[in-house]
């Protein structure tokens, strides 16, 4: 069997934890939700600056 390298090993023990992917989730959601909001306070200006 061919060996992985360094990262895909690290990859692979990290995906294997429920808490690092909900963590992960956690952090992107929240990176989402700050753009959204930012967003749509953007548009809000704008429509009001009319």
């Amino acid at each position: 069997m061919k060996r992985l390298n360094r990262f895909s090993e690290w990859l692979l023990r990290f995906a294997s934890s429920q808490r690092n992917i909900d963590r992960v989730a956690m952090w992107f959601g929240g990176g989402v939700s700050v753009l959204a909001a930012t967003f749509i306070i953007a548009v809000i200006v704008m429509l009001l600056h009319k």
